[in-house]
């Protein structure tokens, strides 16, 4: 048994238009009213593809969380006093540099 919220349709191509029409695949529940739509990007062990290959979800992804924690590093230390910059080149290198550069090889 198949089930709806868990099938994903992507096609990979080189054209630049759009047109990617639902599929009917002719048994349930992908007939009639709720045919297999396909998506805009798949997500795959943590990597974001689109049709086209760009990468541009997964950069956008990946940099928007890269970003987040650079700036949730600022409320860590006490209300007196911040890290020393030791501290904050050590946390840069083991928490943001790995999730900026998730994926670099592709």
């Amino acid at each position: 048994m198949l089930e709806h919220n868990k099938s994903e349709l992507f096609h990979f191509s080189r054209r630049k238009n759009d047109d990617n029409p639902p599929i009917d695949l002719g048994y349930a529940p992908y007939m009639g009213d709720s045919p297999l739509c396909p998506k805009t990007f798949w997500r795959y062990l943590g990597f974001y593809f689109d049709r086209q290959l760009t990468f541009r979800e997964h950069v956008q992804y990946y940099s928007t969380k890269a970003i987040s924690t650079v700036h949730t590093m600022g409320m860590l230390g006490n209300s007196l006093q911040g890290l020393i910059p030791k501290q904050k080149r050590l946390l840069y290198r083991s928490c943001v540099v790995p999730i900026a550069t998730y994926g670099f090889c592709l």
